[in-house]
Parts: C-alpha cells; structure tokens; sequence
C-alpha cells in the first residue's frame, strides 16, 4: 500500500482480477466500512474532490472507506471489456467487497453515485453476507425528456465513449449558484471515458430495476437531486422507484438545490454528513 497523505492507494483481489481503490483508514478502533462505488465518466477520484468528500470526513467520524476504481476506470482500465457489463461488473465488485470485508472485519455499507448505485444494488444482493446498508444518489426509474433515447443513441461499436467537459458539466451540475467556477473546473478534471457496455446497460437500467430492488434485502437510502437533468426527481419518479425495494426497509429523500453530481456542488458537506448519519443508523 502507497500512502499519500491521508490517503492511500491499494490493490483489491476480486476473485483473480485486481482492482485499484483509494483507502482512507480511520485512526484508532473504526465502526464501519464504507465501500464507495463512482459512477459513470467518473473514477475513485470523485470521492476525493475536498475537504468536504466522503474520503476526507469518513475517517474523523470512525469509517475507513475505500472508494474501488470500476472495471473498465482509472487503476482497474486494463479490466477486459466483456467483464464490463453490469453483470460481470457487479460479480467483481462483490468479490472485492467480500475481500474487504475479510481484510478489515467490520460492518460493512455500499455507497454508490449514479451507475455506481445501480452497481451497488446488483452488488448488494451478491456478496456473501448482506451489507449493513446501502445508500445511492443520482438513479431513478423514470428519465428526464429524451435523455434515454439520447443516451442511447451514442451506443455503438467502439470500445468506450469520451464526452466533452462543458457539455458534461452541463448535465452533471445543477443551477447557477448551486456550484463554483471551481466545481467546474473540478469536473473536467474528473472527467473519464465511459465503457460502451456499461453504456449499453444504463440504457435499459430501468427495464430489470423491478428485479434488482426485489433482491436488496438491506436497508436502502435514496436521495435525489432536486435539479437532475438525466433522472426525474418529482413525487411520482420517488415513489416509482421506491416501489420496487420489496424485500428490505427504504428511504427516499430529496436533496433541495443540486444538480445529478450532488458531490460537486457547494454543499457536498451537508450531503456527506448525511451520508454518514445513514451509516451509523445501519450499523446501530
């Protein structure tokens, strides 16, 4: 393990593939595992944007977190592409949760952003014990106007998709004054291609979330964002999705002022505090 200020970086054995992650321990006896699992265009590297990220204020609230670079992302690009489906996506994630689980030996909560919440629903019902809990930001059921059928019409043959950075903040962010010139910046930086069979999946996430939440048998935090442009947020795209989560305890919440990347807004601390508030109800 290479230690880089509070923060390091590690290798996870996923059933024989290995996966990077950043690791950020918490200091004398830690209470919870936090495993935090980036979405789409993104890499680990989203949940270590500041002082206010989940890597940043996990720990002085006794949670080590380890944020995995996905298949197909960051340290774990070399993953081969027909392991880059949902499927084969989440089987991996299961294993390294597994692994982790083994290696630090304290409950354990999923926290997932955009199709790394879809990733960490399918994760959920696979590893070998159920998490404490899993908590999600930016999915739904039900898409904004067109932006299913745009994203679908970018599917294709190649073997991943890089989106430009203005238009991506477009999307990600929410209204002016919610967010920073340097959020923006912070953005583009962030900015990674996406695996065209990830692409393929999200494209249909809304067609098998019946399945999925009938199989998360752990208690499950939803928080929207009020102003996300790819996933409705009003009444009835909350109670749409909440319907599905059959088998275990929900909470839907919506999170006023912010746009899909809510961790990229100016209050990321608010949310991240409350994400650690739903940790410790998990784990209490």
């Amino acid at each position: 393990m290479t230690t880089t200020s509070a923060v390091s970086s590690t290798t996870i054995d996923a059933a024989g593939v290995p996966l990077a992650a950043r690791v950020a321990e918490a200091p004398g006896d830690p209470r919870a595992l936090i495993v935090a699992i980036h979405g789409g265009t993104y890499d680990s590297e989203y949940f270590h944007v500041g002082a206010d990220s989940l890597l940043a204020l996990a720990p002085g609230h006794g949670c080590t977190v380890v944020a995995i670079d996905r298949p197909g992302y960051g340290g774990s690009a070399t993953v081969p592409a027909e392991r880059l489906g949902f499927d084969e996506q989440s089987t991996l994630l299961a294993a390294a949760v597994d692994a982790l689980r083994a290696r630090y030996d304290l409950p354990t909560v999923l926290i997932g952003h955009s199709i790394g919440g879809m990733l960490a629903l399918l994760t959920a019902a696979k590893t070998a014990a159920a998490p404490a809990g899993v908590e999600i930001s930016g999915l739904g059921e039900l898409w904004q106007p067109g932006i299913r059928e745009m994203w679908g019409g970018l599917r294709g043959d190649a073997p991943a998709i890089a989106l430009p950075a203005e238009a991506h903040a477009s999307v990600m962010l929410g209204p002016d004054g919610s967010f920073t010139p340097a959020h923006v910046a912070r953005d583009a930086e962030l900015l990674r291609p996406m695996p065209m069979p990830e692409l393929y999946d999200v494209v249909d996430w809304a067609d098998r979330l019946p399945a999925v939440g009938a199989s998360v048998t752990a208690p499950v935090q939803v928080t929207f964002a009020e102003h996300d442009k790819i996933w409705r947020s009003d009444d009835e795209a909350r109670a749409a999705l909440a319907r599905h989560f059959t088998a275990g305890p929900i909470d839907v919440r919506v999170m006023g002022g912010v746009g899909h990347s809510i961790e990229l807004h100016a209050c990321a601390r608010e949310y991240t505090l409350a994400q650690l508030n739903f940790v410790e109800r998990s784990i209490a």
